[in-house]
């Protein structure tokens, strides 16, 4: 598994970054590479590669941010890739990274590497914290014991920046592998000894084969892959010895459990006591007593928790919607009686100012561009802001702010703790709190809400949330919930309830769904394992950090396929059998479109599902097809091809359709539930690169959908009968 977008020829030498996540590894990236870096990603994985070329000294360096684990031992997609990237690679210099604050709980990952691998720097992170706190380390008798160069650094403050990469030139320099360390297995010891006598004979060296042993013994079957890599590269196919190692191994564990030793515990606790000794040796702290803040103490309450998680929580998806839409202040203001201020916030917000934006470069590309196809496909098609990449650029200030707002709260510490105060709630449906957090950001756009899952413990959970996330109603749904219920819907109370019912069994299906993924997928919920730093002031520059990334995401990914979809479905749209469909209200017949055609072809199930007539079917399948490229473009294409042509009564285009109270609440939530958007598809995919959980995330979802509002016309059908 080598990381095939480094090219030999584009490096002198590589040098790669490991640490565990919030130990400050990308910070140091950053800082030096100054973040101008492609990714890598992984057949089969989806764990980001960060890559970086830097000069020292005229030689070509690509650093290498490798994704933040605890371990390289384990079969997490970050441990796998990890592990396969060192293993697999020519790496000259491998940078392990600890927190000082929290060294004795740090040193456990610099620890392992150290005992596998050559030409390790241990850097020791946020060297101006551990001076706030009164934390001195000795940083020589640590590198004399360990054997290998050891720098304390704060990335931020530039401090040690220069000593780690004359550390790094020397070990270029010299090219002579260290000694590394040795690990005392205890009582384990005789076992791993025969193991991995065992394992060198397969053509292992003494280090790796001991790291093999130990981590046969605890059950990881990834050594067994390994190593029959390693045969066949050898091209010696007798597997029996792998067999009859596998074996022994399960004889050894069996053995250790009936003494009341757990193999999987054991080697571990090897691990963090050397750490604590060296802790105990080389660290000292001025006594402080260590005490929960009354506001952690209410978080992590059983009852109270989950509550005061929510109500903050849902203060911050509220701070971004009334920064970026204006919404519901504009709401407030007019129930106040001031109107025109309500009209200014909702007609000036940045959401609005940027979709005007949009629009006059729709404009502009309409009038100058000479060719009217060419003119209407750019306008229309790729730039307006009801349509393709105009919308997606729309969606752009409510992202940005919420973005904004999760760095602040990531590098301040008080993500962590939101998340945990929900912990509760959400392990009772098969994941950890920290899916609370994609859930609020989904409620604006799934697109970043899928991106955000990227916080979530491990890749099962996170492939649970993904699955389960666009049943979420974002606020291009909510146009269409709150005009469907204007529209269709007599009294405020009927409007409200039917609001309500549409969210409530959205949220539902989204947590039934967890549970069902989980129940097939055999998923267990994460330990919640959070560091509760205190809480402290952001640093703009690692928000920034957050927030550019996360961007820049979000309009590449989503923006560059976008693009190409709203340029196919324009096309559908304005061309017929009989050719180019000219656009002007007397001659324009959208029923003579493609699209039309394709309306037509869906009509059959929306009469089963809906029950309409024929000659609405097809229009509301063509409405269906738009809301596939965004959920509001289903009101615009319910317009486009409605019964009649717009004319002064408000909603005139929409209210021609007709539909009975039970027919637009079934439509409604199908609408809301049904496939994702195209947007949130196609990042679906970038994120998890696995086509099939795409597919399955689209055909489940129209399932659901369609099972869901027939249900509902049925029960509308019985209530009429009675």
């Amino acid at each position: 598994m080598a990381l095939s977008r480094i090219n030999s020829k584009d490096c002198d030498y590589i040098v790669a970054l490991v640490g565990a996540p919030n130990s400050g590894k990308t910070t140091l990236f950053n800082v030096l590479t100054g973040s101008s870096e492609f990714v890598a990603n992984w057949p089969g994985v989806t764990v980001d590669v960060r890559v970086a070329i830097m000069r020292i000294d005229g030689k070509k360096l690509c650093i290498v941010d490798l994704p933040g684990t605890y371990s390289i031992s384990g079969d997490t997609a970050e441990e796998r890739v990890t592990r396969s990237f060192l293993t697999e690679n020519l790496v000259d210099v491998i940078v392990v990274l600890a927190d000082s604050t929290i060294l004795e709980r740090s040193l456990y990952l610099p620890l392992e590497v150290m005992s596998v691998y050559d030409n390790v720097v241990l850097v020791l992170t946020k060297a101006d914290e551990a001076e706030r706190k009164g934390i001195s380390i000795d940083v020589q008798g640590l590198s004399r014991e360990l054997g290998i160069p050891v720098v304390m650094i704060s990335a931020l403050e530039g401090k040690g920046i220069e000593e780690l990469l004359k550390a790094i030139k020397e070990y270029i320099s010299k090219q002579q592998p260290t000694p590394g360390i040795k690990i005392d297995y205890g009582k384990l010891s005789p076992y791993v000894e025969e193991l991995a006598e065992r394992i060198r004979r397969l053509g292992v060296d003494e280090r790796r084969a001991k790291w093999f042993a130990a981590a046969l013994i605890q059950g990881h079957e990834w050594v067994i892959e390994e190593l029959k890599k390693l045969k066949h590269n050898n091209r010696n196919d007798d597997g029996k010895d792998i067999e009859e190692l596998e074996r022994l191994a399960e004889r050894i564990r069996d053995r250790l459990r009936q003494e009341g030793i757990e193999p999987i515990v054991e080697i571990p606790r090897i691990y963090y006591d050397l750490a604590a000794a060296l802790y105990e040796k080389y660290v000292r702290k001025r006594e402080e007593e260590v005490t929960l803040s009354r506001f952690d103490r209410l978080l992590l309450h059983p009852f109270l928790g989950p509550v005061i998680s929510g109500l903050a929580s849902f203060a911050i998806i509220l701070l971004a919607y009334i920064v970026a839409t204006g919404s519901p202040l504009d709401s407030l203001l007019d129930a106040l009686g001031l109107h025109k201020a309500a009209r200014l916030v909702s007609e000036y917000s940045l959401v609005n100012l940027v979709a005007a934006g949009m629009d006059w470069l729709a404009s502009i590309a309409e009038s100058t561009i000479p060719n009217p196809v060419i003119a209407r496909m750019i306008g229309e098609g790729v730039l307006s802001s009801s349509y393709g990449v105009g919308l997606v650029i729309s969606f752009l200030p409510l992202v940005a702010v919420m973005m904004l707002i999760l760095g602040v709260l990531e590098d301040s510490g008080v993500l962590t703790r939101l998340a945990a105060g929900f912990d509760n709630v959400f392990r009772k449906f098969g994941v950890s709190g920290k899916a609370l957090f994609p859930v609020l950001v989904s409620f604006g756009c799934n697109v970043p809400g899928v991106l955000s899952t990227r916080i979530m413990e491990n890749e099962e959970e996170r492939r649970a949330v993904i699955f389960a996330l666009p049943f979420i109603p974002c606020s291009a749904r909510l146009t269409v919930i709150l005009a469907f219920a204007h529209v269709f819907f007599g009294s405020g109370i009927e409007k409200a309830l039917v609001v309500l019912v549409v969210y409530a069994i959205a949220i539902t299906a989204f947590l039934l769904t967890l549970r069902l993924f989980g129940y097939f997928e055999g998923l267990e919920p994460s330990e919640l394992v959070l560091e509760l730093t205190p809480i402290k002031k952001p640093s703009m520059r690692v928000v920034w950090w957050f927030f550019w990334d996360k961007i820049k995401h979000f309009l590449v990914r989503a923006g560059t396929v976008i693009t190409i979809a709203s340029i196919f479905l324009w096309i559908l749209a304005s061309y017929g059998p009989s050719g180019y469909l000219k656009y002007n209200e007397t001659s324009y017949n959208p029923g003579a479109s493609y699209a039309a055609s394709i309306g037509r072809a869906i009509a059959p199930y929306v009469e089963l599902v809906f029950g309409v007539n024929e000659s609405l079917a097809w229009r509301v399948g063509f409405g269906l097809l738009g809301g596939f490229l965004a959920k509001e473009v289903f009101l615009d294409s319910l317009a486009a091809v409605s019964p009649i042509h717009g004319s002064g009564e408000e909603f005139a285009t929409l209210k021609a359709y007709s539909l009975d109270p039970w027919a637009a609440l079934a439509l409604l939530v199908a609408v809301t539930l049904y496939v994702p958007c195209i947007s949130t598809l196609s990042v679906i995919y970038a994120e998890t690169r696995s086509v099939k959980l795409t597919t399955a995330v689209f055909l489940y979802d129209l399932s659901v959908a369609s099972l869901v509002a027939l249900i509902i016309r049925l029960i509308g059908g019985l209530l009429a009968i009675l």
